[in-house]
C-alpha cells in the first residue's frame, strides 16, 4: 500500500494527506473536549492547510499585515 502511495504524483500524495487530515479533524470534533483533542484539531488543521497549499499565502498575508500594523504603531 505504501508503494502505491509513493507511486502517486506529488499532487496526488498531498491530496491523500489532506483528505486524511481533514477526516481526523471531522472525527475530532465529535470527541469530548480536552487538551489532547484541541491540540490534535490544531495540528491536523494546520497540516490540512499545508497539504492543500494555503499555508504559504496565509503566512505571507500575516507577515505583511504585521509589518503594516507595526509601521502604523511606530508612527504614533
Amino acid at each position: 500500500m505504501f508503494e502505491k502511495f509513493k507511486g502517486l504524483s506529488p499532487a496526488g500524495r498531498r491530496a491523500v494527506i489532506a483528505v486524511a487530515l481533514f477526516a481526523i479533524m471531522f472525527v475530532d470534533v465529535l470527541l469530548p473536549k480536552c487538551d489532547f483533542t484541541v491540540a490534535l484539531f490544531l495540528v491536523s488543521g494546520l497540516g490540512g492547510i499545508w497539504a492543500i497549499g494555503l499555508m504559504r499565502p496565509i503566512l505571507l498575508f500575516l507577515f505583511f499585515l504585521m509589518r503594516a500594523v507595526l509601521r502604523y504603531k511606530a508612527i504614533d
